[in-house]
């Protein structure tokens, strides 16, 4: 059984979030998103999403992983 704080894990979410990121950035979805109708903070809460996720993954390593 692999325990959570295993490196391959920890870079496995990381691939996640950065695949997540270009999804919402660098692809289509970018109309979806950016529509006129959207509210204008719409961008800064994905980003937000986007660093949200990036250090809860970072707080959940251990100490002897420094």
């Amino acid at each position: 059984m692999v325990s959570p704080s295993d490196p391959i894990r920890r870079i496995e979410w990381t691939l996640l979030v950065a695949a997540l990121a270009l999804l919402l950035f660098a692809t289509p979805v970018v109309y979806w998103w950016a529509q006129d109708d959207s509210p204008w903070y719409l961008a800064y809460l994905l980003w937000l999403v986007i660093i949200g996720l990036t250090a809860w993954l970072q707080s959940r390593r251990n100490r002897h992983d420094l």
